[in-house]
Formats: C-alpha cells, structure tokens, sequence
C-alpha cells in the first residue's frame, strides 16, 4: 500500500481532505503527485502541463483552478478523477485519462494507450493497491 514519501508530506493534510470529499481510494492523489511532479509545485512538463498535479491549462480552466497553487491543484486533481471515475466506471480508464487524455481513451480505447499510459496506470494503482 502507497504511503507518501517525506517529500509529499507537506501536502498530506490536503490529499486526505480531498480524498474524503470526493471518496477516492486512498492514496491515489499522493501517488499521482508523486508520478506527475515528485511533489514539486513548480514542475513544468515539456508539454505544457503546471504545478503538482500537472494540469495543462485549458483543463485547468475548465476546471476552475490555478495549476500553480499546489493546494487549488490538489483540490482540482480530486474533482478531475472523481469526473473520469463517473465516466468511465472503473480506475484504469479514469487514470488512463488523467494521463492520455479523456478523448483518447474514448476515441481509441484503453488497449491503444502508448506504453507510457499503459506504464502510467500500472504504476498508479498497483500502489495503491487496485492493480495487482
């Protein structure tokens, strides 16, 4: 089972918070933290994706955050995966999602991820436990 590294810990109050607001398995938002920035607030991916939780900024603004508050970040990350959970139904889409992008898994299915999503998903709930 995850727990959150030293580094994450400043955030942990938060990860539980939103966890228990949107009823997310335990210790998904630190592991996704972790697998997006390594719990930096100031991560920038070469693809434009911000802050914490690695949100581009049309899906930040979609969802009504500032990618770059590691808190607004976290808050946002938890809506956002509980939004995909509701529409995929189950964690591997949601997560694929999170990663690849819902239209993609919608368009094109989960089997026709790239083996960084694929990578992605494995790593994300098998520490948490979903994946075995």
């Amino acid at each position: 089972m995850w727990s959150t590294p030293a580094k994450g810990l400043a955030y942990e109050a938060v990860f539980v918070a939103a966890t228990a607001a949107y009823a997310l398995p335990h210790g998904l938002l630190s592991r996704v933290a972790y697998q997006e920035s390594r719990y930096n607030a100031a991560a920038q991916s070469p693809k434009g994706a911000i802050g914490l939780m690695q949100f581009l900024p049309a899906t930040a603004r979609d969802i009504g955050i500032d990618p770059a508050d590691p808190h607004q970040s976290i808050w946002g990350a938890a809506k956002y995966l509980r939004d995909l959970f509701n529409r995929f139904g189950n964690w591997k889409e949601a997560i694929a999602a999170y990663n690849w992008g819902q239209g993609n898994v919608t368009r094109l299915g989960i089997a026709k991820a790239p083996q960084e999503t694929r990578n992605y998903v494995q790593g994300v709930l098998g520490d948490i436990g979903i994946l075995t």
